[in-house]
């Protein structure tokens, strides 16, 4: 396991990653910063709405998720290491780099949005219910990120490149919201549906606005327990297709495999 996560975080992915950490610290800045010349933010808004970085640390959460777990150069990896290490433990190794890369984000983004909160709105105490906002705005982020990236785990497999890969990962979020949408035109009237898995997507959307329970029907208790129950079925479906279903193609094996059909379908036009 010490070796998968090794490779996990060679040099190549942790320049990467401090990239990601510069670009989400300077987002998170000049959010505080246009926030407060706008009057869009204030300490309170900027607690509530995690900074207003939510959509960058997911987006880079996304990154992470896609390109472990999706791509040829992922896959070529995961064939080398299937030499010495069992798919089970590539799994896991996976998903302990995504967590732990997600959490350092998220810490990254706790602390600078407390620095901005005392550099840029220094009139509000940060006690109470500033505190209390961005306890629960990072929570929400957390459940949010922890379905969504399950979610991602267990239909990223068929991209063939990491950039498709993170695409993909992209277009999942508005997916998985226009669905929830669409569902939420029939709850009114069928209480049972309250409780299908794409409701949980709006998870951190009502922890940062209690108002939103009444597009969920779920009260916050709900919302949470649910968003990690499903977020442990993803899983599971997710480490069954990976252990027992992916073949993981390396480059040269889809190459081949095009070029196999190009050539029977020049033999069926010349016969």
């Amino acid at each position: 396991m010490v070796d998968l996560l090794k490779q996990e975080m060679n040099k190549k992915n942790r320049l990467i990653f401090l990239a990601m950490a510069v670009f989400l610290v300077i987002v998170t800045i000049l959010m505080a910063v246009i926030g407060k010349d706008t009057r869009t933010l204030d300490g309170y808004k900027l607690m509530n709405t995690f900074g207003g970085i939510t959509p960058v640390i997911e987006l880079l959460a996304t990154i992470i998720t896609a390109t472990r777990f999706a791509g040829v150069d992922s896959n070529k990896q995961v064939r080398q290491n299937m030499e010495k290490h069992s798919k089970i433990t590539i799994f896991f190794s996976k998903i302990f780099t995504c967590m732990i890369g997600y959490f350092i984000l998220l810490a990254l983004s706790v602390l600078t949005i407390i620095f901005m909160k005392y550099l840029v709105f220094p009139e509000s105490a940060f006690a109470g219910k500033l505190a209390q906002e961005l306890q629960w705005a990072t929570l929400g982020n957390i459940a949010y990120v922890f379905i969504f990236e399950s979610f991602v785990i267990m239909v990223i497999g068929f991209c063939k490149t990491w950039y498709g890969a993170i695409a993909f990962g992209v277009v999942l979020n508005y997916i998985t919201e226009l669905i929830a949408g669409i569902f939420m035109i029939f709850i009114y009237n069928n209480r049972q549906l309250i409780w299908n898995p794409f409701n949980f997507f709006f998870v951190e959307k009502q922890i940062q606005d209690g108002m939103k329970h009444m597009m969920t029907r779920l009260t916050l208790n709900q919302i949470i327990a649910g968003s990690i129950v499903y977020a442990g079925i993803f899983i599971v479906i997710g480490f069954i297709i990976f252990v027992f279903i992916r073949k993981f193609k390396t480059d040269d094996e889809l190459i081949a495999k095009r070029q196999a059909k190009k050539n029977k379908k020049q033999k069926l036009q010349t016969a």
